[in-house]
Order: C-alpha cells, then structure tokens, then sequence
C-alpha cells in the first residue's frame, strides 16, 4: 500500500509539472503580459525592429548601385547594423503601455513635444521609422504626467541611490552624503520628487497588472530620470519591470 501511494504521489506530481509546462509553452510568441488579457506579442517586436533593418538595407544597396560596387565580383558584406535592439522595443512598448495608464487616470494627454523630428535630430533614429515615434512617445507621456503626479518626499532611501550614481560616474572628489543632500537646488529637487512620485504610480500599475515578461528579452528599466555623470548619462530614478540579469544596466539610458 505504501508503494501504491509513493507511486500516486510521483503520478500527481508529473502531472502538475506537465500542466505547468504547458501552460509556459501556451503562448511562446508573447514578449509581455499585462493584465486584462493584454499582451506584447514578439511579432509586434519583430515587426517594429525590421522596419528599421530593411530601410537601412535598401539605403546601403542603393549607395552601392550608385557606387557601380553590386555584381557577382562584389564582396559580401555583413548585416546593416540597427541602432537599436528587440529588447529596446519592449521597453517603449512597455513603457507606452503604463504611463498611458497612469495619463488615463490623471485624464491628461501626451504632450506636443519633443516632437519625432526633434528625437530623431538627437539621435541616429530615422524619423519615419515607427521605433523613433514610440521612443518619442515616451518622452511626451511622462512631460505630459510628471506636473500632475503627487511629488514624493525625498527620503534617504531615495536619495542614497541617486548620490551612489552620480558619485559612480563622477571623477572629481567625492561630496558627503549629508553635504549633497543640503546643496540640491530647488530645481533638482523637484525633478526628483515629481520623478520618484510617478514611478511610485507606475509601481502600482505593474503591481495590479502583474506585469510578466519573457525572460529572453533580459532585465527591462522603466527609466524616469538621468542626468550626466562623467562622461555618460546614468538613471538616477528608474522602475523595475521584471525579467532576467537584474544586475545588468538599463537598456534604454536616457528618456529625460
């Protein structure tokens, strides 16, 4: 009888983990889920990210017909490099995603500027591409959000991070602590607080949405604030949103 039963339990139990490896295999072409049935499928990713590819493609075979360099005899020559990757497109389309709850719940809409021109000029994004007007997006939804949003307090817990960063990126000597936080002005205060105050909103939504993410596209930053240190940009106000290699720097670094 004990048999019987240690051979029942091993039954029960491979086929909780066949259901649950079933249920992971269900949709293997989704990159996001986010609640309510919404989904971020990889299609969509792919779609966004080969835009960008065949455009910079067909300009490098044009220049080269130009350049009387096509043929037989001519060299191969390697992939057009996109100045973005798959993972960078789940993040604007995740980022899109909650900040356009949280301005559905402020009932503001996304601002006029910077415009795609504007981003595109900044960059090395092309303006008809469809990434750059989602990357545009972002910056408009969280100008649009930052002014409404309830300013948090500056703590120690929030500051610490903050001064840890910059100090990181810093080559000149270091500030105390205490010293830097009575030496903020007005200004960078209030960029802290309306930053830190929206990606507290923000942490609630992807709370209650119970936000999932494939592990293949990495660790995802929802980045609200950056400032220069050194010689690169760091994010001194970011959200977590889940996925694989925490430890890894933000995929998108700037969106100030």
């Amino acid at each position: 009888m004990q048999r019987a039963r240690r051979l029942a339990s091993t039954a029960v139990v491979a086929a909780l983990a066949v259901s649950a490896l079933s249920a992971c295999r269900a949709e293997p072409d989704v990159a996001a889920y986010l609640g309510d049935g919404r989904t971020i499928t990889e299609a969509r990713i792919e779609g966004v990210y080969d835009e960008a590819r065949d455009e910079l493609t067909k300009a490098r075979e044009q220049v080269q017909q130009q350049q009387g360099s096509t043929g037989a005899s001519a060299q191969p020559v390697p992939p057009v490099q996109v100045p973005f990757k798959q993972k960078d497109v789940l993040n604007a389309l995740l980022t899109i995603q909650l900040l356009e709850q949280a301005a559905s719940a402020h009932g503001v809409q996304a601002g006029a500027e910077p415009t795609v021109e504007q981003v595109a000029q900044g960059s090395n994004y092309s303006p008809t591409w469809e990434y750059t007007k989602l990357y545009t997006r972002t910056f408009q939804l969280r100008a649009a959000l930052l002014p409404k949003v309830a300013p948090a307090p500056l703590t120690d817990a929030d500051l610490r991070p903050v001064y840890d960063k910059l100090l990181s990126g810093s080559e000149g000597g270091a500030t105390p602590f205490d010293q830097f936080k009575t030496q903020l002005s007005a200004e960078n205060k209030q960029a802290l607080q309306q930053s830190i105050g929206l990606r507290n909103e923000l942490a609630k939504i992807v709370a209650e949405d119970d936000v999932k993410l494939n592990p293949r596209y990495g660790n995802q930053q929802l980045v609200l604030l950056s400032a220069q240190a050194g010689n690169a940009d760091v994010a001194l106000v970011e959200l977590s949103l889940g996925g694989a290699g925490a430890s890894e720097a933000p995929f998108v670094t700037d969106v100030s």
